[in-house]
């Protein structure tokens, strides 16, 4: 049976977005932190590949945890995440031409990322990508009701009413949505809300911890999930 819903991941799925989070990083700690060293590639990587939120990234990448003011570090980062982060996204190689194939299929597609639903959008829209989407199936943070991956209250409380005044089915099968993503954050997240799930291994994720969960289907490229999609027909 073919799937009903594909919810992709955003950072390390779509668009390779690790310099773009890793320059943001080290730029807030200059502006709030200046009197001590941005933290290295090799300290901010294996924070980013678990797919943690800002928060936690920034209190393990703080030299004194117990100082740390995320009302304060999180705004700053986004902000010049804002400013300075775009330049350095890009999509991965065959993303748009994944997304118009599955588009031409009538292929329900959905979005659900931790990140700023505003930065995501943005990041589409210069691509010419947005259009794939309908606006109110692109979840991120910022949207109301939207919890973090892998809290499944997104999919139940949020995506499914959304899509549901779209036109979805009345009966959607859990095993027939498939999550599309890049961590253990995408992995878990789907097994909470039943779903298959995809997991890229060209992103950003920790391979070793995403291999040990056993995700349903692996991508080695974006052009492996047209495939694994196109499989269910």
């Amino acid at each position: 049976m073919p799937y009903q819903l594909v919810i992709f991941d955003f950072d390390g799925t779509l668009f390779d977005t690790y310099d773009a989070i890793e320059h943001s990083i080290q730029l807030t700690f200059q502006r709030l932190l200046p009197s001590h060293p941005p933290p290295s590639s090799s300290d901010i990587r294996p924070l980013v590949s678990t797919g943690a939120p800002p928060g936690d990234t920034f209190r393990s990448l703080h030299p004194d945890p117990t100082t740390f003011d995320e009302s304060l570090w999180i705004p700053t980062y986004r902000e010049l995440y804002a400013i300075h982060g775009q330049s350095r996204t890009s999509p991965y190689p065959a993303a748009r031409d994944v997304l118009q194939a599955l588009h031409d299929r009538n292929q329900p597609m959905a979005i659900i990322s931790n990140k700023a639903a505003v930065a995501v959008k943005a990041a589409l829209e210069k691509t010419d990508m947005l259009q794939f989407f309908s606006d109110s199936l692109i979840l991120g943070h910022g949207v109301a009701g939207v919890q973090r991956k892998p809290d499944p209250s997104s999919f139940t409380d949020v995506l499914w009413p959304n899509w549901k005044a779209l036109g979805a089915p009345d009966a959607v099968e859990a095993e027939r949505v498939l999550m599309v993503g890049d961590t253990l954050t995408d992995i878990l997240y789907a097994r909470n809300i039943g779903a298959q799930v995809c997991w890229c291994r060209y992103g950003q994720g920790d391979v070793e911890e995403c291999q040990r969960l056993q995700p349903d289907h692996t991508a080695e490229t974006l052009e492996d999930v047209l495939k694994i999609v196109e499989g269910r027909s």
